[in-house]
């Protein structure tokens, strides 16, 4: 309700329905490509080959988003996120057409980077419009009414690529991001909120972007071929940290500005949502090579897989916009972290015991619940504690830390993955050929053998995202011990 008694506008209201035309176009658009993607990787591994590869065609694409959208918080402060919108929009629809015309796994990884980098931008302008285009009182609803569109596209998305894997090949996947790019152009071109006027001025932080990039790539290359030289890039994703935290003390625009990183609520908030992205992606991601090759199942059915992580975020991000009603976001969050944990032991448990496939996967729709909880709550506090004037920082900081989680979770599933298989048997590629229903060099390798050694992959992948899991406990405590002064005052 208004101060005078009226009802407050909904989201799609007169004021309102354009914006959120827009804002959903685009979370759609975002939510097929990652779905979609996921549920077509066999018939990808089967067509292209190098299946050693393959967990970069998703960890490329979301190392790139998660970068650019670090940068793209300063360009929304400073540009505004209407302009940055109808670059990133056309930039996204077109590189993901481009993606489906790629001849080589090689080529389609380089230009998935592009599409990322294009992706991070658009979700950093969205994320703006949302925290700026609607008033405080509708932002709850408008990060739930995200979720939703999130999780209906994402649960639509495996359907899709299910039928055009049956119908065509896994390119379609890619070219159908064209029209629904052009959708969100047409809805947002006019309706994103232009620049705010206390705005900071324009200033890029190259060397501070670098420091990032240089973290990033090394986390990624330490957990995508687990050995020995891990712990040297470990040691220099360490030593980028260190160099930004040296460099952001001595400049005076950074493009993360540590008070948004570093200290309480935004510490909390940026590591118990990414710690839990990066168990989830952990297990999720790979699920749909387990279930087709490790237990025997079509690709096309195995697409369906992803589809109950999906539907539980979507859950748990409605549920988390009612029990706000009732309970401060912190403790919402708090919620959200025991049910990921309680999802992530089932999905252990399902796939450790060899169990039904049902068990795991409702151990994945618990997941996705807990991630939708404490996803949602977490960026409504984000929203309440930031300064309009410093939205796109503060947003495009909390949002890179999540990157780094969706990023190395689906870096490590796969290279956990494929790590046990080549020590079980010698050689991933017998993978591929699973996967494309050839048959396999009985002399060398048996199917029997080679789904085995799936599942141990699998298996080992999802309890190490448990352990990850476990390890949010700690901050989310920081920030319930942070909330209860606020919370008795």
């Amino acid at each position: 309700m208004t101060a005078t008694g009226e009802a407050t506008p909904g989201l799609l209201s007169p004021e309102h329905r354009s914006l959120s035309i827009a804002v959903y176009t685009t979370i759609a658009l975002i939510a097929f490509e990652g779905t979609s993607v996921a549920a077509a990787l066999p018939d990808l591994a089967a067509d292209l080959g190098d299946v050693g590869r393959l967990p970069w065609v998703i960890t490329a694409f979301l190392f790139a988003l998660g970068l650019s959208t670090l940068v793209a918080g300063p360009l929304v402060d400073a540009l505004g996120a209407r302009r940055l919108f109808i670059w990133s929009a056309t930039g996204f629809a077109a590189t993901g057409f481009l993606a489906g015309l790629a001849p080589t796994l090689d080529i389609l990884i380089g230009i998935r980077l592009a599409q990322g980098a294009t992706s991070g931008v658009l979700f950093g302008a969205t994320l703006a419009a949302v925290n700026l285009g609607f008033p405080a009182g509708l932002t709850a609803r408008a990060f739930a009414a995200n979720s939703t569109i999130w999780g209906a596209m994402g649960a639509a998305a495996p359907a899709i690529a299910a039928v055009m894997l049956s119908v065509a090949s896994w390119r379609w996947i890619f070219f159908i991001n064209l029209p629904l790019g052009a959708v969100a152009l047409v809805a947002g071109r006019r309706t994103m909120p232009e620049r705010q006027r206390d705005a900071e001025p324009l200033t890029i932080d190259l060397r501070g972007a670098a420091f990032a990039a240089v973290f990033t790539l090394a986390s990624i290359a330490a957990v995508d071929q687990l050995g020995l030289q891990s712990i040297g890039l470990a040691t220099i994703a360490v030593a980028a940290i260190l160099g930004y935290t040296w460099h952001a003390r001595r400049s005076s625009h950074p493009v993360v500005a540590l008070r948004h990183i570093a200290e309480q609520p935004y510490r909390s908030l940026a590591a118990v949502p990414s710690l839990m992205l990066t168990a989830a992606f952990t297990t999720n991601i790979y699920v749909t090579v387990y279930v087709a090759a490790g237990r025997d199942v079509s690709n096309g059915v195995a697409a369906f897989s992803v589809l109950f992580f999906t539907i539980g975020w979507t859950i748990g991000a409605n549920t988390s916009s009612l029990l706000m009603d009732r309970m401060s976001p912190a403790a919402v969050m708090s919620v959200g972290l025991g049910t990921g944990i309680f999802g992530t032991a089932t999905v252990v448990a399902g796939v450790g015991l060899n169990g039904p496939l049902a068990i795991a996967f409702s151990g994945l729709l618990a997941l996705g619940i807990g991630i939708g909880l404490t996803t949602n709550a977490s960026l409504v506090v984000l929203r309440a504690v930031t300064p309009a004037a410093q939205i796109g920082r503060a947003s495009a900081a909390n949002q890179f830390a999540r990157s780094q989680g969706f990023t190395l979770g689906a870096a490590a599933g796969g290279a956990i993955l494929l790590f046990v298989v080549d020590r079980q048997i010698g050689s991933v590629d017998p993978i591929r050929s699973l996967l494309s229903g050839e048959e396999l060099d009985a002399s060398a390798f048996t199917e029997a053998a080679v789904s085995e050694a799936v599942r141990n992959g699998f298996a080992v992948a999802t309890l190490t995202s448990l352990v990850i899991m476990l390890t949010a406990i700690p901050a989310m405590r920081g920030l319930l011990r942070h909330d209860a002064p606020s919370a008795t005052s």
